[in-house]
């Protein structure tokens, strides 16, 4: 019999405690070498349900499963819950003879639309896909997201590709899509290798995108980086940027800061304490995405070592207290993502798995969750 995602988390946190210097070194080791390293080592394991150390990038609802991307694919039936979610590989695109890593998805209706390390495929969810190539997929170029852009008036999907030209040269591009996934179109090529596009969103009548120290905004995508601005210090980088369900915040993570405006141009911003707090380490928090609680002001934030501080909307984030309990795998994660779906919300990480926590069962009370 598994352990359960209790369990296993309690365990890993006994772990911890047993050897802090071989975390530390493990989280060290990850930062530097980045998400896609990670990947590309865990992609071929035989997860099963699933593999703790697993870097997940997606996840997404289409056709009754909930879908995984982790390098590999996985899906479990929805509404399934508890530790008896059972995941099951879904077979990748090809190109030639060759498996692809799945590196991003997104759900198009009843279809997946997955980003590769050679462009962009389509088809209907299943366990056995009939992939049909998309977009992308030029010489050296790999997509590292795909993803619905939230809030979009068009049902936008994105794609964000990396060409590598050198050891430090890179070509960003940002491909678009209509809803339905059927092809996609560059919309922006970006050549500073020191601004890599992370993530978009529709707000205030423009759509928005994060790329290193950098926040594009166009009204169409085709303008999106036309006009960029710094709502905060001039070498802060972002990541997430997100609106509320009320929609009239727009969130930025910052490194330490969560910038926010109420109409696209006065910016304000709250600053995320390190806790608990050790003498002396003044280091910021590096934050990472956002997702808002469904039928709630309260907002989460996940930052890249620290898993993932709350706050409440109507408050400054200043007010932020830390999230996953000190037993919770997700304590000390770096938290790239979440996926909400009703009252399942999904936390992917680099290197610490899949966890979920179901808000029917936990309530108020978001601190423990269950590993995948």
């Amino acid at each position: 019999m598994g352990l359960t995602g209790r369990r296993r988390g309690a365990l890993a946190a006994a772990a911890r405690g047993l050897g802090a210097a071989a975390v530390i070194l493990a989280l060290a080791a990850c930062e530097g070498r980045g998400i896609f390293y990670t990947l590309a080592t865990e992609a071929e394991r035989n997860n099963g349900n699933l593999n703790d150390e697993l870097t997940a990038t997606a996840v997404v609802r289409a056709g009754g499963y909930y879908y995984l991307a982790a390098g590999g694919m996985w899906r479990a039936r929805d509404p399934d819950r508890d530790e008896n979610r059972d995941w099951q590989p879904v077979a990748r695109p090809r190109s030639g003879g060759e498996e692809l890593l799945v590196l991003g998805l997104a759900a198009a209706g009843n279809d997946l639309c997955a980003g590769t390390q050679r462009g962009l495929f389509r088809a209907a969810a299943a366990a056995s896909p009939d992939w049909k190539q998309v977009g992308g997929g030029a010489a050296g170029e790999q997509v590292q997201r795909v993803f619905a852009v939230p809030g979009s008036p068009d049902g936008k999907l994105m794609a964000i590709t990396i060409t590598t030209l050198g050891e430090a040269q890179h070509t960003y591009r940002v491909y678009a899509s209509d809803a339905d996934c059927r092809s996609f179109s560059p919309v922006a090529s970006l050549q500073d290798t020191a601004n890599r596009p992370v993530d978009a969103a529709w707000a205030f009548g423009a759509y928005w995108m994060t790329a290193g120290t950098r926040l594009y905004r166009g009204e169409t995508l085709a303008k999106l980086a036309e006009h960029d601005s710094q709502p905060g210090k001039e070498d802060e980088a972002y990541e997430g940027v997100f609106l509320n369900d009320g929609r009239n915040r727009l969130y930025v993570a910052g490194n330490g800061f969560v910038h926010f405006t109420t109409d696209g141009n006065t910016w304000n911003k709250g600053e995320i304490k390190r806790q608990p707090r050790v003498t002396g380490d003044d280091n910021p928090v590096p934050l990472t995405s956002f997702t808002q609680i469904r039928g709630t002001d309260t907002i989460l934030v996940g930052t890249r070592n620290q898993g993932f501080y709350r706050f409440e909307d109507d408050e400054t984030p200043e007010s932020a207290a830390r999230g996953p309990r000190l037993t919770s795998q997700l304590y000390e994660a770096h938290v790239t993502g979440f996926a909400r779906f009703g009252n399942i919300v999904f936390a992917t990480t680099a290197g610490d798995g899949l966890s979920s926590i179901d808000l029917s069962e936990a309530g108020g009370r978001l601190g423990t969750w269950d590993w995948e």
